[in-house]
């Protein structure tokens, strides 16, 4: 599994969360931290290019910042 963080408007997470379940099986996104915008898209093998292209698309529609995070910051 491959994970992207992203910096991201409030007001988008929604959004992002509605579209990304509709690719179900191929990704699991999860907000982070609330307080600054950072969310988790968990991308599951054999997906990778065509998340990539999602992403793109998406990035073009709502501000998404790649950002580094590390696992030891956030719990599940």
């Amino acid at each position: 599994m491959i994970e992207r963080f992203f910096k991201v408007n409030h007001r988008d997470i929604v959004y992002l969360k509605f579209i990304l379940e509709a690719y179900e099986g191929m990704n699991v996104m999860s907000t982070v931290d609330n307080k600054v915008g950072i969310i988790r898209i968990a991308i599951m093998p054999g997906f990778q290019d065509d998340m990539d292209g999602l992403l793109a698309e998406l990035g073009r529609q709502v501000n998404m910042e790649p950002v580094e995070w590390h696992h030891e910051t956030y719990a599940f």
